[in-house]
């Protein structure tokens, strides 16, 4: 549009005969530009709009200047536009329409919504579909059910969307509201998923994130709404909901997703298999639900995304498919090119990088067997001072650092990843910004506008969160935005909308941030290939190297079309190839440290060569588990037949094998007896979910069952697998049924608490004294903060000695003095009085107790009561949870029905908790502040209210539908009176851009004809509406309206 501002002569109809009417010797090249550009304009717009007429035209156009260039002009123009044009075809075969029309032909109502979806992803830079992306999408038009298994970056989640288009919106389901469980391996991930596709599909479908809090809630109106529903959800928290709305799930469940698929594979090391006994592993997990849900409703369209080395590609797919001969939508197709390398660090010397690894295959300078290598021309990091050099670790981070914050000033945006202990990277950080060799370094001025109010809101959420002097907060100020597990949630959706938005350029994170969010950086700096812990009962390290679908899953968010800088991603290794220490007695340390750093990462090359060639993964979490079972069997108790191990399997329960089972011990008999509990959790959450409108199960029934369960499990799909394993599962099922837990009662009461069985028999001796404290709380509502903390401090009391179902702590001396000292964690996180920020170099560590205790040990204790209680109430499985008999049916009060919110948020108040959710406030002080208004509004209302009424969700509600609606993000479009200048309208109908004038906006074709002109005084027209459509409807008084708009940033 710059080109016809400046040439506003080159606008009228008759312009291009006129260039070729005068006298001029550059005459035919001049006109050959303007109508390459009047081609390309209207070729871009034509794809974008869809508009295949025009389209039509303008290929025609630009194969005939394609022709008269070979003719007229030099060899290196004619093949300029030679690419242009097989660029234009390209494009247009790729091109998102194609495959939303043919979608659209299963209902052809909705192809005018398929449409606009089509032209929202134009919009958002996804219009032009990548190879992978359309073999996924042929597939889809083929067949329900399939596994596309791509590497990171390719494109995996547009096809997964049109996965839901296809199912909820274009399949008639009669009756039936269809809903689909949309699994993701993270709760960031969840977040991130949420808002993507509400921004997207929020106006057709019924999109909520379940990733934490009550396993129901305020904002759970899907359970009974009219529209097609998406629940997104971690597995734990589909697990949760099973247990509790399993037959209206599988009632309206039309289609699962599993995103991150490939993290069924379970880890083949030590800590994977520890897991088992930690009742923590995430693939079992995975397996076990998916495997029951297939059983449960074998119709429903399943479709998985993964990533493709691994060998988890072919397995994924014959899972997902049901069949042995599934084959999945495997393509090497990169988005753009992924290069691993070195930053190669030095003391006082600029950096050096080294480019070693292009899309897993060596990068090298042709007939020089050395890497391609980039020498920085940034200033070299003056010498740290003694102290900072005396570790090469935090020597070569803060040179990362230095070494980041000159190449953002390029407007590049880099990760900064670390392995483990972020904050005292962060602590390292907020260091050097204090050294005097740093003060000349640029200020960081946030930005204006929308995105100035982001960036205030997630600043006042930081210092709220983790107080104004912690290093977030003071990092914040520099411009680095940060994030790992232990964050409170909406903090770090706060940081992943500051990196989204490109506010903050450098990014310190932990392998949480990437594990499946789409973020795409320029350029990643990894500090650490490896983590490391200390055994306290063996006495010796425990060293965790980063596996390579770990690295790979890191590096794939290197580079991202339309979204970075460059035409390829980078992922560099810091090594250090100096010392940095000065002292003799540090210098053979650093040697041997700078040489261990090496090795790390040519054993990483090593092994993503060898996953770049591996076949299809054999091991799967179901069959890993009872290996380890019948391993230890035979270590400890000599079983080696397999008829001696199924034996044992069917006589053997947790207590007989040791004293300290379900009590989070560490002996051997200790982890064999979790295991043993781990496998009854599996086969006990599986018959009670088979025979849940069938409660008289026997032996025989359950053996039936769980012959049915085990050809939908992952187990059958990876491999051939021997016959014990079968038998295995099945035999101690019956035993489960006839000897261990012949209570069919107490089973399903195991089953409901979400403990594996063991842990739950001991959880059991304190849910009456759990559920009395919280049906004691009737007067919370008008309690002090004191006596408010107080319920919570009874409730947490309850578990903090046991290592089972209650609080967990590594065995460090901060972790154990935390533990010691939990309630004073639990007045900081609950804003309780006299609650005592930490400080900053303790934060994390108050953070993880509160994730891992608080909100989850403490958070699950209370749910698991309740939803005891609720099913107790209700009697009928098929009863639909609704607030207004919330109560009635629990026996419980409105506390109760908090509680996991009000951990979750940090808050003792509910009406804080309910504002921050719903988004009403932007911190608890913020909040607080507004539970005067309510009360106002209640006392109005009710009268006299009673505690209840003061915290009862219902009434928080009906306040806020009291409010003035929410300002619409953007206002319905109206007609504007145009005057025609270019054209009498015979079309009736012209696609126009606006080009902003002196008080008016001219109306272009887009091949640059003006065609109509309308008053704009105000001036609200400007470049940015070039990304909005608008049609001229020239039939009577002409106007002009906005068919499209483009989606709003947050």
């Amino acid at each position: 549009m710059a080109f016809w501002g400046q040439n506003g002569d080159l606008t009228d109809a008759a312009s291009s005969r006129q260039i070729l009417d005068q006298d001029e010797d550059d005459r035919l090249a001049w006109y050959f530009t303007v109508e390459l550009i009047r081609a390309l304009g209207l070729y871009a717009d034509s794809i974008r709009r869809g508009d295949d007429r025009r389209l039509a035209k303008a290929a025609a156009k630009l194969k005939a200047l394609d022709a008269m260039a070979v003719r007229t002009f030099s060899d290196d123009v004619a093949l300029l536009i030679s690419l242009l044009r097989q660029v234009g075809e390209r494009f247009a075969d790729a091109s998102i329409y194609r495959s939303v029309r043919a979608l659209g032909q299963l209902n052809v109502e909705r192809i005018p919504r398929m449409l606009a979806f089509a032209r929202d992803q134009f919009s958002r830079g996804r219009g032009i579909l990548w190879s992978s992306q359309r073999a996924g999408l042929t597939r889809l038009l083929e067949n329900s059910s399939f596994a596309l298994c791509t590497p990171t970056g390719s494109g995996k989640t547009l096809v997964a969307n049109l996965g839901l288009v296809k199912e909820l919106l274009l399949r008639d389901h009669g009756e039936v509201v269809p809903l689909a469980l949309y699994l993701v391996p993270s709760r960031a991930l969840a977040g991130e998923v949420e808002a993507k596709l509400t921004a997207e599909l929020g106006r057709d479908l019924i999109i909520t994130g379940l990733y934490g809090g009550a396993d129901w809630g305020i904002t759970d109106y899907w359970l009974n709404a009219d529209q097609p529903t998406v629940l997104i959800a971690t597995v734990e928290k589909a697990d949760a909901l099973m247990r509790y709305l399993a037959p209206l799930l599988l009632s309206r469940l039309r289609l699962l997703i599993v995103d991150e698929a490939h993290q069924v594979l379970p880890e083949d090391t030590e800590s994977g298999r520890s897991d088992f006994a930690d009742h923590s592993s995430r693939s079992l997990r995975l397996e076990s639900f998916v495997a029951r849900l297939l059983t449960q409703a074998p119709d429903i369209t399943r479709i998985a995304l993964t990533a493709v080395a691994g060998g988890a590609a072919g397995p994924v797919a014959r899972w997902m498919e049901g069949h042995s001969e599934a084959a999945a939508i495997g393509t090497r197709y990169r988005s753009t090119r992924q290069v691993i390398g070195v930053l190669e660090t030095a003391s006082e010397r600029r950096s050096t990088m080294l480019l070693e690894l292009m899309n897993g295959r060596p990068l090298y300078v042709q007939g020089r067997d050395a890497p391609v290598y980039l020498n920085l021309t940034i200033p070299p990091m003056a010498q740290l001072p003694a102290q900072m050099r005396s570790s090469l670790n935090r020597f070569n981070q803060v040179t990362v650092l230095w070494t980041a914050l000159h190449l953002a000033a390029t407007d590049r945006r880099i990760l900064i990843s670390l392995a483990q202990e972020p904050e005292q990277t962060m602590g390292w950080y907020v260091q050097s910004f204090a050294l005097p060799a740093w003060q000349g370094l640029p200020v960081f001025v946030p930005p204006e506008g929308i995105g100035g109010a982001l960036f205030a809101e997630a600043r006042a959420a930081c210092v709220d969160y983790c107080g104004p002097e912690s290093y977030e907060v003071k990092l914040l100020d520099r411009g680095i935005a940060t994030s790992h597990g232990q964050m409170p949630q909406r903090l770090r959706r706060l940081m992943v909308a500051l990196i989204d938005e490109k506010i903050c350029p450098i990014t310190v994170a932990t392998a949480t941030l990437t594990e499946g969010v789409n973020l795409p950086f320029d350029i990643i700096f990894v500090t650490s290939l490896k983590r490391s812990a200390y055994d306290n009962v063996k006495q010796e390290p425990i060293i965790t190297p980063y596996t390579p679908a770990e690295f790979r899953n890191l590096a794939g968010r290197a580079g991202r079309p339309g979204a970075t800088r460059g035409m390829e991603g980078l992922t560099l290794i810091a090594l250090p190839t100096t010392i940095a220490t000065t002292a003799n007695g540090q210098k053979q340390t650093q040697r041997n440290q700078m040489d261990a750093l090496r090795e790390d990462y040519d054993a990483l090359r090593e092994k993503l060569r060898l996953d770049e060639l591996a076949g299809d993964a054999t091991l799967s979490p179901l069959a890993m588990l009872l290996q380890e079972l019948r391993d230890k069997a035979r270590v400890y108790f000599g079983h080696l037949t397999d008829e001696a191990f199924l034996d044992w399997l069917e006589q053997v329960e947790p207590g007989e094998v040791s004293d300290d089972a379900g009590t989070g011990a560490t002996g051997g008999f200790a982890r064999l007896a979790d295991t043993v509990d781990e496998l009854d959790a599996f086969v006990m959450t599986a018959l009670e979910e088979l025979s849940l409108l069938d409660p008289a199960l026997d032996g025989v029934q359950a053996e039936a069952k769980l012959a049915t369960l085990w050809q939908k499990t992952f187990t059958v799909a990876a491999a051939a697998q021997e016959a014990w394993l079968e038998q295995a599962i099945v035999r101690r099922g019956r035993a489960i049924v006839e000897d261990i837990y012949p209570d069919a009662d107490e089973r399903r009461r195991l089953y409901q608490y979400g403990f594996s069985p063991y842990v739950g028999r001991r959880f059991e001796a304190i849910a009456p004294e759990l559920g009395g404290l919280l049906a004691a709380a009737l007067d919370y509502g008008t309690e002090t903060p004191a006596q408010r903390l107080a319920r919570f401090e009874a409730l947490g009391e309850l578990l903090k000695e046991d290592r089972g179902f209650g609080f967990r702590v590594r065995d460090t001396v901060t972790d154990q003095t935390i533990l010691d000292n939990w309630t004073d964690v639990l007045g900081w996180w609950m804003r309780g009085p006299d609650g005592a920020v930490p400080a900053a170099g303790d934060l994390r560590a108050r953070q993880r107790f509160v994730a891992d205790n608080l909100e989850f040990r403490l958070g699950v204790a209370i749910g698991a009561v309740v939803a005891q209680k609720w099913t107790a109430g209700a009697g009928d499985p098929l009863a639909v949870p609704s607030l207004a008999e919330w109560k009635v049916t629990t026996g419980l009060p409105w506390f109760a029905f908090w509680a996991r919110e009000l951990l979750r948020w940090g808050t003792l108040d509910p009406f804080v908790a309910f504002a921050l959710a719903q988004g009403r406030a932007k911190t608890r002080e913020d909040a607080e502040a507004q539970r005067p208004v309510f009360e106002d509004w209640l006392g109005e209302v009710v009268g006299a209210p009673t505690p209840e009424d003061l915290i009862d969700p219902q009434q928080f509600l009906a306040w806020e539908r009291s409010l003035p609606a929410r300002e619409r993000e953007r206002a319905e479009a109206v007609p504007e009176e145009a005057e025609l200048t270019g054209t009498a309208g015979a079309m009736k109908r012209y696609n126009v851009l606006p080009m902003a004038g002196v008080d008016e906006v001219i109306w272009l074709d887009a091949s640059g004809y003006e065609l109509a002109r309308s008053p704009d005084e105000f001036g609200l027209y400007d470049r940015s509406d070039l990304a909005n459509d608008y049609v001229l409807d020239a039939e009577g008084q002409a106007t002009v309206r906005r068919v499209f708009a483009r989606y709003g940033r947050r």
